[in-house]
């Protein structure tokens, strides 16, 4: 009869046997396949689920193995998109997801873009094909979800640079960027401002948009500000080219004479008031700068060539500027 000690000593051993084994086999490789294979784990999965799906991949061969090896993290596995192949072994895979290496993907968004170019960004980015992406921008109900009363997110996606993992509902990743913009309006010095305006936030962000488009310099976006004020109170239309140009959607070319004579509902020379929406992605100083123009009481600008702009209160002086700096060019 062996003594209680060597029967102890016995099972020891065989525990120790079966976990070196399980250790060996969970160390080597499915096969040789080391083409990869894109496995997304959505939030909230289980590990036995996640050795269901790996398992029906080809990826591993024990689905039990699998979940004995997640204790090494507690059977906390990150969700996320994983690149894995048929060559990683059970435990390269697990402490794959277990340390969170999942492939994430970069979106920047650039103030002056508009949505367009945002949509091939988004395209080029991987998170959802240009189609898909302008498809959702223009969605009236998602739109509707986020008190958005507008025909697209044009003007309302913040700039920054995002990253997202396809384990992320896409919507709520776009809505996220959205919200950011949103809750700048949430400033109680911002709602002052634009209350005394008489502007609400798709008017701001509309004039932003437009100063963002005239002028990529800081001091003088004040200046750009104040000229459409003024023009407004007066009772004229802004002639902002780069509204007609959103119109017509001539992006990337000079503004034209059929341009300038094609209805649109952007087509700011055609009539009075702000046109139908925001025309880009309007950085943070336009924002302000639009809820504060300058104490000035300028009607016209036009550019110098080098991205600045020389501005006037009356028609004989902008004709002069215009004469020196635009011979031959449209201008405000």
């Amino acid at each position: 009869m062996l003594a209680a000690r060597d029967k102890k000593t016995i099972i020891i051993a065989i525990i120790i046997f079966i976990s070196s084994q399980t250790l060996i086999f969970a160390c080597i490789p499915r096969n040789n396949d080391q083409s990869a294979r894109p496995v997304v784990v959505r939030q909230g999965t289980s590990v036995a689920e996640i050795a269901d799906i790996l398992k029906k991949e080809g990826l591993i061969w024990s689905s039990a193995l699998f979940i004995i090896g997640s204790a090494m993290y507690k059977g906390r596995l990150m969700a996320g998109e994983y690149e894995l192949r048929r060559d990683m072994s059970i435990f390269e895979i697990i402490r794959r997801m277990g340390q969170g290496k999942r492939k994430i993907y970069a979106l920047k968004v650039i103030e002056g873009n508009n949505i367009f170019t945002v949509a091939e960004t988004v395209h080029k980015s991987g998170i959802m094909t240009r189609e898909e992406f302008l498809e959702l921008a223009t969605d009236r109900k998602y739109l509707e979800s986020m008190g958005i009363e507008a025909d697209s997110l044009e003007g309302y996606l913040f700039s920054n640079t995002y990253f997202y993992s396809k384990e992320i509902d896409r919507e709520k990743f776009i809505q996220g960027i959205v919200l950011r913009t949103l809750k700048l309006f949430d400033d109680e010095g911002i709602r002052r401002k634009m209350a005394s305006l008489k502007m609400n936030v798709h008017q701001t962000l509309t004039l932003a948009s437009m100063i963002e488009k005239e002028s990529g310099v800081r001091e003088e976006k004040p200046l750009i500000s104040a000229v459409f004020h003024n023009r407004m109170l007066k009772g004229m239309s802004l002639d902002c080219d780069p509204t007609v140009i959103y119109g017509t959607k001539g992006f990337g070319s000079p503004i034209r004479k059929v341009d300038l004579a094609t209805h649109t509902p952007y087509n700011t020379y055609m009539f009075k008031g702000y046109p139908r929406g925001p025309i880009c992605t309007p950085s943070k100083d336009s924002i302000l700068a639009a809820l504060n123009p300058a104490p000035v009481d300028h009607l016209y600008f036009v550019s110098k060539n080098d991205g600045t702009h020389v501005f006037s209160r009356d028609m004989v002086q902008h004709n002069r500027y215009v004469e020196t700096y635009q011979r031959n060019r449209t201008t405000h």
